[in-house]
């Protein structure tokens, strides 16, 4: 087996720090976990020049909530003259770039159960994540966008206990610590941030309320919020935790915004975090332009709306994204692999796109021009007999890391290992895209299993079934590239105990 890794290793994973000329304490780490895959998590933890408390900011656990995460931007790369955040930008970038609220297997604010769900998946390993996070912090806010208003009592249908808009929830009035070590007041610690915001908002149609779910109680009519970040917060962590929720009905995306940091700035005074405030940047999103290798050669300097001419069957990986925001965007080759194709590797043997997002927004792209109309490759792939063509190459994403195996090559891996299979190399360019890459023993979560594995993250101490292995010994599974129902290769994953 060859390995060749395309873009820089991260193991769970710190990819810089940066430090402020202040007093030697202040300084920025910014950590990337789950690299190379549509849910990669980006972790900013910022301590101020002078110690203090530490508030967690959770945004985008839910996709289709940007006033959340549009504003826990604002917070990832601030100055702290005194205390710390911890701040999670993006919590569910997967259902963010889709722009819906439930992510690959379902909503991950319902994940966050004690001992968490049985079946991992990518959703859960970010969850893991933000529990260590939780673990760290003396206080949770989770931004969220509610429907309509909240109200105690029922006024209409988009006002009324039921609606979650424009209020400050939490899950007990009072929660009492273990081995009397006191109790939280999170219902005073409500009221009170909520009676400052609201002498700072002209609208009151805009003003925040008290929402207690009094998820604790047997009573409780959100039992599904024993499931979510708060309540894991309050009841594990023991650490007083809320979730922020501007309206739906406000159209207003600066809106949203601005009251989700009159919350946040008016927590940080309670706590005694003493910041720079963050500025308001909605600005439209502008691609400068892509970095885009061929081949092993060097990059290309790409701006919006360019042409870069490439020969059929060449390699192209998009190693950067230069615009006039830093988080949220990705590259997205069209008719190719999933919704994230950063730093990942393709040939390219027909005329296609990079289109560049920001979140679910698209707002630049670079043409690849290879010559080859698109219809060719349809015509002259009904002309191509499955003995004809042979797989060469698979690209596996192994723990974060990219690699290749060899036709006929063994990968040897740990038993606890997670795989992404994320393409095939042929001897003929423009039919890899038309190959079926078929893990024998795993089965992908979808209505229709269409024996294409491709994209699925594979758990090798749980995915796979043993009758399928060679003996049915669990240890050597076959990996099967398939083209018009013909096998043209095959690959090997061992798995090992150490």
């Amino acid at each position: 087996m060859k390995k060749r890794q395309f873009t820089i290793q991260i193991l769970s994973l710190l990819l810089f720090i940066f430090s402020f000329h202040a007093s030697g304490r202040a300084q920025i780490i910014h950590e990337v976990f789950l690299p190379n895959t549509d849910h990669e998590l980006n972790v900013y933890r910022t301590f101020g020049e002078e110690p203090g408390k530490t508030i967690m900011i959770i945004g985008g656990i839910q996709g289709d909530e940007p006033g959340g995460y549009l504003t826990a931007d604002l917070y990832a790369d601030i100055h702290l003259k005194k205390g710390n955040l911890i701040v999670v930008p993006r919590a569910n970038f997967y259902s963010i770039l889709l722009n819906r609220r439930d992510g690959l297997t379902g909503d991950m604010n319902r994940k966050f159960g004690e001992n968490g769900n049985i079946k991992k998946s990518l959703d859960e390993e970010v969850v893991v994540v933000l529990k260590h996070l939780i673990a760290e912090s003396d206080l949770l806010l989770n931004l969220h966008e509610g429907s309509g208003f909240y109200s105690p009592v029922w006024i209409n249908n988009g006002e009324n206990p039921n609606r979650y808009g424009q209020s400050i929830i939490y899950d007990a009035e009072v929660y009492p610590l273990p081995d009397d070590q006191g109790s939280i007041n999170l219902g005073g610690l409500a009221r009170n941030i909520i009676k400052k915001a609201n002498s700072q908002i002209e609208n009151e149609r805009y003003y925040f309320r008290p929402n207690n779910h009094d998820t604790i109680s047997d009573k409780t009519i959100h039992p599904e919020q024993r499931l979510s970040a708060t309540y894991y917060a309050l009841t594990q962590a023991h650490i007083p935790a809320f979730g922020v929720e501007t309206s739906k009905t406000i159209n207003n995306l600066e809106t949203k915004i601005s009251l989700h940091k009159l919350i946040i700035n008016t927590f940080m005074e309670q706590l005694g975090i003493v910041l720079d405030s963050p500025g308001l940047n909605l600005k439209k999103p502008e691609l400068d332009y892509l970095l885009i290798k061929i081949n092993d050669g060097p990059s290309y300097a790409m701006p919006h709306g360019s042409t870069l001419k490439i020969e059929p069957g060449d390699e192209v990986l998009v190693t950067d994204i230069i615009a006039n925001y830093k988080r949220g965007m990705v590259a997205d080759i069209d008719g190719l692999g999933n919704r994230n194709d950063t730093h990942i590797p393709f040939r390219i043997s027909k005329d296609t796109k990079v289109i560049v997002r920001k979140d679910s927004e698209e707002f630049g792209w670079v043409a690849l021009d290879t010559g080859v109309m698109d219809a060719a490759p349809i015509e002259v792939a009904a002309n191509v007999e499955p003995s004809a063509i042979k797989a060469e190459e698979l690209v596996i994403n192994v723990n974060d890391t990219l690699q290749t195996l060899s036709a006929g090559a063994t990968l040897h891996i740990e038993k606890d290992s997670r795989l992404i299979l994320k393409g095939i190399r042929t001897n003929l360019p423009h039919l890899d895209s038309e190959v079926i890459i078929n893990f024998k023993g795993f089965a992908p979560p979808k209505s229709v299993n269409d024996g294409n594995d491709v994209d699925y993250p594979i758990y090798t101490s749980q995915d796979l079934w043993s009758r399928y292995s060679v003996n049915k010994k669990g240890k050597l599974y076959p990996v099967i590239a398939i083209y018009n129902d013909e096998t043209i290769g095959e690959f090997w994953v061992e798995l090992t105990n150490n």
